[in-house]
């Protein structure tokens, strides 16, 4: 019994062996395969086209570009140079207005820009200008009007240089006078600018072709005296002291020897101020036509606003500023005015 016994555990022990033994070779099997089966999905997956693989990524990932796709990014095609638009040239605000090209218009002759002039007396402090812009034409003749202590006066002595402005800057021609040392505007007014006077400041003692002739002594280039006493009337009262000449023949003579040196600006402060009506009209007729014969700028103040009648530009001066500036489109002859 006992021997039974143990054949058969042997029996029973032989077929456990034999079991394990099977199922040892079923898992190394089923390993073989899983492994075989894992070989050859990644052989079709490498075997497999790029863009046949299927998408894992999500389309926010797609957007973003991810480095990982099998696809290469291209490169952005490089875009051709192009040279930077030309652009319209603005005008600095220190420099003077300039014609412009291919037409027949003309910069200014005189540009005031934000100009100011203040004087000082001891602890005084007078404000004569302030925040002045003014533009004058070339052959322009201008009247500057404005009551007494409007700063008329001021202004003209700044377009003649005989001042300096404080603030602000002046150009004429293209130049800012306003920068000039002193031999520059001694220049400056010796040879661009002619000013004539309310009370002719003649010298007594010398006659009316030494009066005008005295330019040419200060080393001015200038027409011939006669010639410029013939300009104004009174070639025949060449040799005449200012004693011996009426007070319009005084002032024509000034205005010789002002229009002798051919300036280009020609200044006059309240030039009809000491003569009478009908000799104020021939002075008056004297300074047009140095504005519309002889192509000079004409610059004259005065508080008669008739004479605005004359002027191809009017400016209004008030309170130290000009306040308003107005263009005469049909400006009446000299002989036509009456006061």
């Amino acid at each position: 019994m006992q021997k039974k016994t143990t054949e058969e555990e042997k029996k029973e022990q032989a077929v456990e062996e034999v079991k394990e033994q099977a199922a040892e070779a079923e898992t190394d099997t089923a390993e073989e395969q899983t492994k075989e089966a894992a070989d050859e999905a990644k052989q079709a997956a490498s075997d497999k086209p790029a863009e046949e693989a299927p998408e894992t990524k999500t389309e926010t990932e797609a957007k973003a570009g991810d480095k990982t796709e099998a696809e290469p990014q291209k490169k952005p095609e490089a875009k051709p140079e192009t040279k930077p638009e030309h652009r319209k040239k603005t005008k600095a605000k220190n420099e003077p207005k300039k014609a412009k090209e291919g037409t027949d218009e003309q910069g200014p002759l005189i540009l005031f820009e934000g100009v100011g002039k203040i004087y000082k007396t001891g602890q005084i402090v007078y404000e004569a200008l302030h925040d002045v812009n003014l533009e004058i034409m070339d052959g322009e003749l201008v009247v500057i009007l404005g009551p007494s202590g409007a700063g008329k006066s001021t202004l003209l002595n700044l377009l003649g240089g005989l001042d300096g402005a404080t603030s602000g800057k002046i150009f004429f021609g293209g130049e800012e006078i306003t920068a000039f040392d002193d031999v520059r505007l001694g220049k400056f007014r010796a040879h661009d600018v002619g000013i004539i006077f309310q009370f002719y400041n003649l010298v007594p003692t010398l006659t009316a072709y030494e009066n005008v002739d005295l330019m040419q002594d200060l080393g001015v280039e200038i027409m011939d005296p006669l010639e410029a006493l013939k300009m104004v009337g009174l070639e025949d009262r060449k040799d005449n002291f200012p004693s011996q000449m009426s007070g319009g023949q005084q002032q024509r003579v000034s205005i010789a020897r002002a229009i002798a040196k051919k300036p280009r600006l020609l200044l006059c402060d309240e030039p009809t101020g000491a003569l009478d009506t009908n000799t104020g009209r021939e002075v008056l007729k004297l300074l047009q036509d140095q504005s519309r014969v002889r192509g000079q700028t004409v610059v004259m103040v005065t508080h008669n606003s008739l004479f605005a009648e004359i002027a191809d530009k009017v400016v209004m001066v008030k309170n130290g500023t000009v306040v308003e500036v107005k263009i005469n489109k049909e400006p009446k002859d000299a002989d036509e005015i009456n006061w």
